[in-house]
């Protein structure tokens, strides 16, 4: 395993951690997280980045990065969730993480179904402007939260001035987020329609069978009586013959 990959296994290694700083009550615990947040998603650059500067790109690093980026940014939405108080009220909260999650199931279903019949979908620049709201998202839950934690902080008019912003912006990056995933699905329809063509062609192909074997039978059997009757007749005629030579 070279070290790209060891970055993210670290990466994945490390998420139980980070959801336990959030999870677990302990004070300024939101500023912490939001550190390891912040590393974590530097770690996500960092492989990359060491991975085509000096050519270690493999397969196991493009199965392994996408699966703990998406680890990463779902864990800390569940992170802003989840508490007595949480940082984006549900039933908000839970919409956004629904709509996220649907839409990276079915983006990667979709590049699923696109490989195996040697499709590449590549990451396109609304996807990627995607994902740069939802890590900035994050990180403005964490920085709320720890600020809300602090005396004579928590509660005030800035601070409330601050959290609508925030409100505001968790909407933007969901509305980005739906987008984001029709336009993969919208752009890459003919995928489906693939299976679709391939299956009429295979049902045409298999109707002109049936009807060629359909046309063949009563040929065969004609032929069959044809062969038959001359074979009666040159029997026939063998009789007579011998007949007269006895005479």
């Amino acid at each position: 395993m070279n070290l790209p990959n060891k970055i993210t296994m670290f990466r994945i290694i490390m998420l139980p951690v980070f959801l336990a700083v959030g999870l677990i009550a302990f004070p300024y615990n939101n500023f912490v997280a939001l550190g390891l947040f912040i590393f974590l998603a530097y770690t996500d650059y960092l492989d990359g980045h060491i991975a085509r500067k000096h050519n270690l790109v493999t397969n196991l690093g493009k199965f392994l990065d996408p699966i703990a980026d998406k680890l990463l940014c779902t864990t800390g939405l569940l992170i802003l969730i989840v508490g007595a108080n949480p940082i984006i009220p549900n039933p908000y909260g839970i919409i956004c993480v629904f709509i996220i999650l649907l839409r990276d199931y079915a983006v990667t279903g979709l590049r699923q179904i696109a490989q195996l019949k040697g499709i590449i979908i590549p990451a396109d620049k609304l996807g990627k402007i995607k994902a740069n709201f939802q890590y900035v998202m994050t990180v403005f839950g964490f920085l709320i939260g720890g600020l809300n934690a602090i005396n004579g902080v928590g509660g005030t008019e800035v601070m409330k001035y601050i959290t609508l912003v925030f409100y505001i912006f968790v909407g933007v990056t969901t509305a980005l987020v739906l987008i984001s995933g029709l336009t993969y699905i919208f752009k890459n329809l003919e995928v489906f329609k693939d299976d679709d063509k391939k299956e009429d062609t295979s049902n045409a192909e298999s109707s002109e069978t049936i009807a060629q074997e359909q046309q063949n039978k009563p040929a065969s059997k004609n032929t069959t009586t044809k062969t038959a009757s001359k074979s009666t007749t040159k029997k026939s005629s063998v009789k007579k013959t011998t007949s007269k030579q006895s005479k």
